[in-house]
């Protein structure tokens, strides 16, 4: 049977105050023309979409539903289970060859449909939906607030916007920097506050956000450095021993630091991290284990350009990155589509958000990890285009933020890295 994954919930039978929110397609208050002009910098593909997540009744949406033939579905049967396909990639029947040039307009057209019929509400969208938008689109994503109108969100967050779920507060005094550090209220299980150890600071470093930008904290102005340094001190006391998210925030941010001492006097590495990741069970870790493997596969590459020796747990973590590739190549359905069971065995459902879920953390993942030389391989163009038509036939119907964010993050990687020569 398929899994749903997601942040290790089933969001299908969630009913606590905040259920599994959602996105809702509305009008865009930007013109198309001006979303072609930022399209000439394809290095600024984050400036594409507004998007709105309101939470919403327990239900699932099948690919019909989302073409507005038929009402969504309130009960959820079995997902069918299949065999991998047994040939090296799809059939032309169902996977028509697409040049380069038109799968890149297909892309950035699903991007840009999504600028133009999603927006986030303070009054109605909480952290939890609000930073997934910003994974997928930085700085550029904007909301709309009751006091400032409609601002960048992640402006207003770092200064002194009232976001439910985005709590702040003064941390240590860092021994060595000698400045104060930045602690985010963990909630774990949250649908509007930070779920996972370090998840805000991995998300600032996924977006690219810069180091030196200004968070206010109380009465002080900080900078992300600040809060990331908080993390490497903090690793320590991380009680739910989940170190994915912390290696994404400081492979980016505090690259030339791979040994440090934590806040209990000990020296850690980046190395340590990263043995703890490659022993988690994929099969049980949130979202099928994608962001684990992404804090993973950075790592592997700050080692790389550091260089760093060699040693078991590098080896077993490459060893473990080209498997999660080759089995979710090996998992694909027959038509090409990737596996609602991530890496664990071949799946299908008719639930489009739970394919949407599953596909396109899966998707995000390729899309950093596969080298250059394989983003055009035939199997990975089928992929993308499944991830286009999932979004496509859900262009007006509400969708769970975290899934089609990543999905849209794995778009936008993909395209940034192909497409941006």
């Amino acid at each position: 049977m398929a899994k749903d994954k997601s942040d290790g919930r089933d969001q299908r039978i969630r009913t606590s105050e905040y259920p599994a929110p959602r996105c809702a397609a509305q009008p865009s208050r930007l013109q198309s023309n001006q979303f072609r002009q930022a399209l000439a910098a394809i290095a600024s593909l984050a400036t594409l979409m507004f998007a709105s997540c309101v939470p919403e009744a327990d239900g699932l949406v099948t690919m019909d539903a989302a073409r507005g033939t038929i009402s969504s579905e309130q009960t959820v049967g079995p997902a069918n289970e299949v065999e991998p396909s047994t040939t090296s990639e799809p059939s032309p029947q169902t996977s028509p060859k697409t040049s380069s040039d038109a799968l890149q307009q297909r892309v950035l057209g699903v991007l840009e449909t999504a600028l133009e019929h999603r927006s986030m509400d303070t009054t109605v969208n909480a952290a939890w939906q609000i930073l997934h938008g910003v994974v997928a689109f930085g700085p550029d994503l904007m909301i709309n607030t009751p006091d400032r109108g409609e601002v960048p969100a992640l402006e207003y967050a770092f200064s002194g916007g009232v976001i439910n779920g985005f709590e702040l507060s003064l941390g240590d005094v860092h021994p060595t920097s000698g400045r104060r550090g930045i602690k985010a209220r963990l909630d774990p299980g949250s649908y509007s506050g930070q779920g996972h150890v370090d998840q805000w600071i991995a998300i600032c470093a996924m977006c690219n956000l810069p180091p030196d930008t200004p968070v206010q904290v109380g009465e002080q102005e900080l900078t992300v450095r600040d809060w990331a340094r908080q993390a490497q001190y903090d690793v320590s006391e991380n009680y739910l021993d989940e170190y994915g998210w912390t290696l994404i925030a400081l492979t980016h941010y505090l690259p030339e630091e791979t040994q440090w001492i934590a806040k209990d006097g000990n020296v850690y590495s980046i190395e340590d991290l990263v043995a703890a990741e490659i022993n988690i069970d994929l099969t049980t870790a949130a979202c099928g284990g994608t962001h684990s493997l992404a804090g993973v596969v950075r790592a592997i590459r700050l080692r790389e350009r550091a260089g760093l020796p060699g040693s078991e747990t590098w080896a077993a973590a490459e060893q473990l990155v080209q498997r999660c590739i080759a089995n979710a190549r090996q998992f694909r359905a027959g038509d090409g589509r990737l596996s609602t069971n991530y890496f664990d065995g071949p799946g299908i459902s008719v639930d489009l958000s739970v394919e949407l879920s599953s596909a396109g953390h899966v998707f995000e993942f390729l899309a950093l990890a596969l080298p250059d030389n394989e983003l055009a391989e035939p199997w990975v163009e089928r992929s993308l285009e499944r991830i286009c038509e999932l979004l496509e036939s859900a262009e007006a119907v509400d969708l769970e933020c975290g899934s089609l964010y990543h999905a849209l993050n794995g778009l936008k990687i993909y395209a940034m890295r192909r497409y941006a020569s």
